[in-house]
């Protein structure tokens, strides 16, 4: 009964495991020439998602303003003014158009599938060096599991200043919906830009 109790708690942990997408930034950049944004409350952010489907897109960058509005400010979806073929050149004239304040972009670099293997519960175990038990156990292809892994940039300009004031790369591994993906990663970047002393304490 023990070794059945262990067994469904290891398989639900890998379960719970597997389904969170918890992003992470490995990489970040500070424009040294910056200073703090000059966004302040009720400014207009733009907010751009860099994909190709035009639907996945749209949700993307309704997630992202809704986080950007979140913080104060007024996040404006740009396919609200850019609604196909999105451009640098397009999205810097769509800010001035709207009198964005700034603009927070993103886009996805890398999408990888990731075989990754686990240890397996059918096999028995020995802590003594001579069991052979351990030796005896062949090995399951069924013990691999794959992992997507989405690499995504995410970059900061400030309008104000004219120019990028910060730029991260993040890794997320299995996320599972958009929109949860881009708050996370929204809130990661406000909690760097902060750190980063790029965001003013209020």
């Amino acid at each position: 009964m023990n070794r059945i109790c262990r067994a469904a708690l290891a398989a639900a942990c890998a379960l719970v495991l597997g389904a969170c997408a918890t992003a992470k930034f490995n990489a970040t950049w500070v424009n040294p020439e910056a200073q703090t944004l000059s966004f302040k409350a009720g400014d207009k952010v733009l907010a751009l998602v860099a994909i190709k489907n035009d639907g996945m897109r749209r949700m993307a960058e309704d997630s992202l303003a809704r986080a950007i509005s979140a913080r104060g400010l007024q996040g404006v979806p740009s396919y609200t003014v850019i609604p196909t073929e999105l451009t640098k050149d397009k999205a810097h004239a769509a800010a001035e158009k709207v009198g964005a304040a700034g603009a927070v972009v993103m886009r996805v670099l890398a999408k990888d599938k990731v075989s990754v293997s686990q240890m397996s519960q059918s096999g028995s175990y020995t802590a003594s060096w001579n069991s052979t038990s351990g030796w005896s156990t062949p090995y399951n292809p069924s013990d691999m599991r794959s992992d997507t892994v989405l690499v995504v940039e995410t970059l900061v300009y400030d309008m104000g200043q004219e120019k990028l004031v910060w730029a991260g790369q993040s890794q997320t591994t299995n996320p599972s919906k958009v929109d949860g993906l881009i708050t996370e990663l929204a809130d990661q970047t406000a909690l760097q830009l902060r750190q980063q002393g790029l965001v003013k304490e209020r």
